[in-house]
């Protein structure tokens, strides 16, 4: 788990689950912000930076489903658990999420699952610890000059390296 404590944010229009809830992930260490509003998260989510969210799936005004297909769109690699009390989700259901589970699942298993998402996310670097922008921008631009550099390699196997002697000599 992170050094500094993963906020995650539950999204449930029922208060007594969400309540609930917010209090078995606080006794693992997440910092748990709520909300009964899909739409309200939704705004939220843009605003703020979360680790992760867990997501009811029958919902007012927006489904979990198409809840979790916005986050996604905002921000592709935070982990998104959609849970229902259905036993599955209709077959229409947008995939944009990690992970579902049903209700009924037992909540140390969801609470261990969250936070292996986390610790395995594309926001962190392996130890739970949130990778900046800046550091992801450089790891990219790091594998695309690696790439290109191999490319040359391989392309043009004889070409002499060049030096200020082979650029005067044309």
């Amino acid at each position: 788990m992170a050094a500094d404590n993963p906020q995650l944010l539950l999204v449930d229009d029922d208060v007594q689950c969400l309540s609930v809830r917010r209090m078995l992930f606080e006794a693992f260490k997440f910092r748990v912000v709520t909300c009964t509003n899909p739409k309200q998260a939704l705004r939220l989510y843009k605003l703020q930076h979360f680790d992760a969210a867990v997501i009811d799936f029958q919902m007012p005004e927006m489904n979990g489903g198409e809840l979790a297909k916005a986050m996604k769109e905002t921000h592709p690699g935070t982990p998104v658990v959609i849970l229902s009390g259905l036993p599955y989700l209709p077959e229409d259901t947008p995939v944009f999420y990690d992970r579902f589970y049903c209700k009924t699942e037992p909540g140390f298993k969801i609470v261990k699952e969250v936070q292996g998402l986390v610790e395995n996310s594309d926001h962190n670097d392996g130890n739970g610890h949130p990778v900046g922008w800046s550091a992801r921008v450089m790891a990219a631009a790091g594998i695309v000059v690696g790439m290109a550099t191999e490319a040359g390699k391989k392309v043009l196997p004889s070409t002499k390296p060049l030096t200020a002697s082979n650029l005067t000599a044309s």
